[in-house]
């Protein structure tokens, strides 16, 4: 099967709008997957109906058994972060705090403080409204290891694309080049790149470009927003052709995108005959290339 992971440099660049109109025209040919799960929005788009879900442990949490604790105060001396607190009279974990390292229970001479898993986030597997089966979850307010979120979000979807039989998986990627991108990309066949005629546009994708050749993976390019500033738009083009990375589409600005946001509706159901016809060319392009084994 093939992977086309969707990526920006940076947020506000329309990553999640291509990758539901490509979502849309793959139908039950892929598996869709959004690993942006520290603001995930895909699924506003493809409304998908839920099927399963499952919780996400992401580090651990300590407990102090106030009954046995001594009040030596060892464990708060020995917090780096002054997650421990004394209140009232004992002492308590400020979760928001805590970073989950465990300092505080092997430091406890009565054993009063033990670690339990830190339910940080959700997975689900759904149904879209185009027929295919979606991958999605929600890491929580301020929660941390969204990299390893990711990781299972793909490994999802790319059972369900094995015993489903889909020759693609499509993945709506976190923007940036962070743990959570670099885990989007890992076993990425290709990767759809999303930038905007804009300088904070160009220089995201100049970093991007960079973790792309680390990793040697192959990249395509799409530039939004392309009427916003000519210059840009034609030094974007020249920094693709150098790192050998084709543009297959430029879109100008229009208000179809916010007005399909604004909607619920992906770019091909807002009427636009031309968008749809590059949209329909960008995907051809990932046909013609056939889904790798």
């Amino acid at each position: 099967m093939k992977e086309i992971v969707v990526m920006s440099g940076k947020g506000g660049t329309g990553k999640t709008t291509f990758t539901a109109a490509l979502g849309q025209l793959a139908g039950d040919r892929a598996v869709v997957a959004d690993c942006d799960v520290d603001a995930a929005n895909l699924h506003l788009l493809l409304r998908p109906q839920q099927r399963s879900e499952e919780r996400f442990v992401g580090g651990m949490l300590p407990m102090i058994d106030s009954r046995g604790c001594s009040q030596c105060g060892l464990c708060a001396n020995a917090c780096a972060w002054s997650a421990i607190q004394y209140r009232d009279g004992m002492f308590v974990v400020d979760h928001l705090s805590c970073e989950g390292c465990g300092i505080c229970s092997h430091v406890c001479p009565e054993g009063r403080i033990t670690m339990h898993p830190r339910v940080t986030g959700m997975s689900y597997v759904s149904e879209s409204r185009f027929g295919q089966s979606m991958v999605h979850a929600d890491l929580g307010i301020g929660q941390e290891n969204s990299g390893k979120l990711v990781a299972r979000v793909k490994k999802q979807a790319a059972t369900l694309a094995a015993e489903e039989h889909r020759e693609f998986i499509i993945v709506d990627g976190p923007p940036g080049i962070g743990c959570p991108a670099i885990s989007a990309l890992s076993g990425a066949t290709e990767v759809l790149l999303v930038t905007e005629a804009t300088r904070a546009g160009q220089h995201d994708l100049e970093r991007m470009l960079e973790l792309l050749r680390h990793f040697g993976l192959k990249a395509s390019c799409i530039i939004n927003k392309a009427n916003l500033d000519d210059d840009v738009r034609d030094d974007i083009r020249q920094l693709c052709a150098d790192a050998g990375v084709p543009v297959l589409e430029e879109f100008a600005w229009s208000d179809v995108f916010p007005e399909s946001l604004r909607q619920g509706r992906t770019l091909l159901e807002m009427g636009d005959e031309g968008i749809t016809n590059a949209l329909r060319r960008v995907w051809e392009h990932y046909q013609r290339n056939g889904a790798s084994q």
